[in-house]
């Protein structure tokens, strides 16, 4: 009985330890050229709401397994609002029945739409809804109020800009 026992959690560990190690391989490793998820490093933030407006694929981009910061996914606190509620109004008019019927009547009169207030009360970076692509960004990052955005003005590259920016390609 002992030695069944024994064998029982041996095979337990070892099955934990193989479980283990494939989570973090899938976690850690770039699958993008396998499966339609994850950052793909392209500059353009591809998720649920950039799918409903431009039609790209939902690649999960700005969502809690895939942040894709420094590679796709900007936010800027200034802009964060107009850019929460513009997603959500194209996101909204894509779904079946909803209410959201005119785009940009939604994005002119967001206050009309409880779903659109609703998705955009966490204007954080934590809001998928509330990131841009990288190649829209326009101003500098600080890290605190904008990650990874760039400002083409400015001819240096400056701690925090995105990859992307043209002075920072090459660094």
């Amino acid at each position: 009985m002992q030695e069944n026992v024994e064998e029982f959690i041996l095979i337990g560990v070892v099955f934990a330890v193989i479980v283990i190690v494939v989570i973090f391989y899938v976690f850690l490793a770039d699958f993008s050229p396998v499966f339609p998820v994850g950052c793909n490093n392209n500059n353009i933030i591809e998720n649920q709401f950039t799918q409903a407006e431009y039609g790209y694929a939902n690649r999960m981009e700005g969502t809690p397994l895939f942040r894709c910061y420094l590679t796709d996914a900007c936010y800027d606190q200034a802009t964060a609002n107009q850019t929460c509620i513009t997603h959500w109004c194209y996101y909204l008019s894509k779904q079946p029945g909803s209410e959201v019927t005119n785009v940009q009547t939604c994005i002119q009169f967001p206050s009309a739409y409880p779903q659109v207030i609703q998705g955009c009360r966490d204007l954080s970076p934590a809001n998928t809804a509330a990131l841009e692509s990288c190649q829209k960004s326009t101003i500098v990052a600080d890290n605190s109020t904008n990650i990874e955005n760039c400002a083409i003005n400015i001819p240096t590259c400056v701690a925090g800009d995105s990859k992307f920016c043209p002075p920072c390609a090459g660094q």
